[in-house]
């Protein structure tokens, strides 16, 4: 199973310049590969069997199950406690019924315990339900798998490749000192030009792509609560069971989501021309892992859709906080004087501050506290040199 899903893992390895931050990485690109691994488990059939088994009193199994997973199953929709009190009644009428009798045999139809099928439609009166999700599992899963990558694929057009050509061979031990010094050199000149607008298109396009990822993880729960009927609400009351251990209850509500075992119709003409339904009944397999599939989606997007809401409020604290921003970067600075950092970040705005911290993320840091002593130089050259030199260890 590992060997289907192992090219997957190429796709998660850390690059050596990130310009996606922890949760952009978890959102689009670790629930991608989430998606994609279980798409291509729902569709190896060494692995799970057949997504369809019918039994059928026609000849042609094959027809069978080609006509079935072409037209659709379909389960019964009745109400568990409807059907419970229509058994009490039953029972009970049969039981006084065998008690009026002369002879006292009160002997009670197993049917009417365990046999639901003839009790499904006349107990409730409702109607089929068809399963229409189940030929649509793998294109749904594929189909989310494209849309949470969409923000990641628009950021990877939008930046460029800048954040790499800034970082280049600065934490390379293979490099030479000499090199990585007039690289952070060069970093320093391009920090104390003025590039404000082409940041500011950098740091709005970045905020885009993580309202995108909110939005996506929510649009994504309410989508899937359609295309499973109800799903959503009806597996709060499933996950609260699992705690207890109550796994009759888990089945109960998961059976009418995932049903194990469906009906199918097929309608022919008998030898006098007269149509003819032949009701068949049908296993399917796949339901086992639908059912742990889709609950683990729920608890994940809930995840990521909160990971992300917390994002975006960070920002906020981020866009209107100057001193929480002066702040992060003395962190990343190793605290260096503050006078020192203040005379670097002379002039900074909040997008410029993003493209720093960007830097600050991929390099060492050591190399980013030499990287703000040479940009308050540059930013203020007639100030007194720094005793510790660029290329001082």
């Amino acid at each position: 199973m590992y060997t289907a899903v192992k090219p997957l893992s190429k796709y998660l390895q850390l690059k050596s310049v990130r310009i996606y931050d922890g949760v952009f990485t978890l959102h689009a690109k670790v629930t991608c590969a989430l998606l994609l691994a279980f798409t291509v488990l729902l569709s190896a059939k060494q692995y799970f069997g057949d997504p369809l088994i019918c039994i059928s009193n026609m000849q042609s199994k094959d027809f069978v199950n080609s006509h079935c997973w072409t037209m659709g199953m379909y389960i019964m929709n009745y109400d568990d406690d409807a059907l419970a009190a229509y058994r009490e009644e039953t029972v009970e009428l049969q039981y006084k019924r065998s008690f009026e009798t002369e002879e006292f045999k009160p002997t009670i139809d197993s049917n009417l315990l365990y046999n639901t099928a003839p009790l499904l439609q006349s107990a409730t009166g409702q109607e089929r339900v068809f399963l229409r999700y189940y030929q649509w599992v793998v294109p749904v899963l594929l189909l989310q798998s494209f849309i949470f990558y969409l923000p990641a694929f628009l950021w990877k057009i939008w930046e460029g490749g800048r954040l790499k050509n800034l970082c280049a061979n600065l934490d390379d031990v293979l490099v030479s000192r000499e090199k990585t010094s007039s690289q952070l050199r060069k970093v320093a000149k391009y920090f104390a030009s003025d590039y404000k607008d082409s940041h500011l298109r950098y740091f709005v396009s970045y905020i885009f792509c993580e309202v995108c990822n909110f939005g996506i993880s929510i649009v994504n729960m309410l989508l899937l609560n359609v295309f499973l009927d109800g799903f959503w609400a009806r597996y709060v009351k499933a996950l609260a069971a699992v705690p207890q251990y109550n796994w009759d209850e888990w089945n109960r509500i998961t059976a009418h989501i995932f049903p194990k075992i469906a009906k199918c119709e097929i309608l022919k003409f008998g030898a006098s021309g007269t149509l003819e339904s032949v009701d068949n009944l049908c296993l399917l397999p796949l339901n086992n892992l639908n059912e742990k599939i889709f609950v683990f989606l729920w608890v994940w997007f809930m995840i990521m859709a909160f990971l992300a809401g917390l994002k975006l409020i960070y920002r906020l604290f981020i866009l209107f906080h100057r001193g929480l921003r002066f702040q992060l970067l003395r962190t990343q600075s190793r605290f260096m004087q503050q006078s020192t950092l203040k005379r670097a970040l002379r002039g900074f705005s909040c997008a410029d501050w993003f493209m720093l911290m960007r830097v600050s993320n991929n390099i060492s840091r050591e190399l980013f506290s030499q990287l703000m002593e040479l940009l308050e130089e540059e930013k203020c050259p007639t100030s007194k040199p720094i005793s510790r030199g660029v290329d001082s260890p």
